[in-house]
């Protein structure tokens, strides 16, 4: 258990939430993956039902453990490592369906992760912390509104399920935690001109949250594109500088990121690439540090 708490799981126990959880998810004779089956509440749930199981799990001694419980059965596959740093492309197939219940300290990123799977996810019917699935079903205004709600919603259709109190769990988590649908467009639901650009504009823009853009966005607009580039992409973009990000529309961060592609076209020559190669860098690491302080 102390090798496990250093990965944020909480053991599922409870038989009825399971089935719940995987009647809810209907998998019926698809390829189904798994994300941390830890002791298998989940799992044998799933092989009665899934065309194939892939397991993907980083605690040896529970991956041995899998291994051993389902030899008998040439559907299941388990993949021992951590889903964060492997080749994904290379575990799934197409038209997957991920089935999971996600750890705490890293549910957010491997959300944000198979998000970028397009066409390989198909749809996610994962276990997350309460707050972090009302984060991601928020509407614009309100306290929960961030940059995971944008990335989410803008890629994906989101509906929120079965709610799940602390002593299902072993060891009991603090917080009450939440099943959520998420699934993945063909393509985003807005025009975002580029979707890296979509991401670092919204890192950028909730990386002071409760600030003005200007004081956020601008600045980043500031270092790629100067003052007078960043101006031009508010006002291409029809969005003031003086609006806080949580009370941004999807359809403006969609504005902004199609603004901000055009601006740095305009800019043009290998300054741009090498911009936009730094920038994606650093938006990645962003990613990861915003999705665990949304969590």
């Amino acid at each position: 258990m102390t090798a496990r708490a250093r990965w944020g799981q909480n053991f599922l126990i409870d038989r009825q939430v399971a089935e719940r959880i995987v009647a809810w998810a209907q998998i019926e004779d698809r390829p189904v993956v798994e994300i941390g089956p830890g002791r298998g509440a989940l799992t044998s749930l799933l092989a009665e039902r899934a065309s194939s199981l892939t397991l993907i799990e980083i605690d040896p001694k529970l991956a041995s453990s899998l291994r051993e419980r389902f030899a008998a059965d040439e559907r299941v596959r388990v993949v021992e490592g951590d889903v964060l740093r492997m080749d994904l492309a290379g575990v799934m197939s197409p038209g997957t369906h991920v089935v999971s219940n996600l750890p705490y300290e890293s549910g957010t990123a491997i959300v944000a992760s198979l998000l970028r799977m397009r066409g390989v996810v198909q749809e996610m019917v994962v276990m997350l912390q309460k707050e972090v699935v009302e984060r991601i079903a928020a509407a614009p205004g309100s306290k929960t509104f961030g940059g995971l709600t944008v990335l989410v919603q803008m890629t994906a259709d989101v509906k929120k399920g079965l709610v799940v109190a602390p002593r299902a769990f072993r060891p009991r988590p603090k917080v009450e935690s939440q099943v959520v649908r998420i699934r993945v467009l063909d393509s985003p639901r807005l025009d975002v001109g580029d979707e890296a650009t979509l991401r670092e504009v919204v890192y950028a823009s909730f990386g002071n949250r409760r600030k003005m853009l200007r004081n956020s966005l601008g600045r980043w607009l500031e270092e790629r594109v100067g003052i007078a580039g960043a101006e031009r992409v508010f006002a291409a973009a029809g969005v003031a500088s003086t609006v806080r990000p949580e009370d941004l529309p999807l359809a403006a961060f969609a504005a902004l990121s199609r603004a901000a592609v055009a601006e740095r076209a305009s800019a043009g020559g290998a300054a741009g690439a090498t911009t936009d190669a730094g920038a994606t860098t650093d938006a990645g690491a962003t990613a990861d540090a915003g999705a665990t302080t949304d969590a």
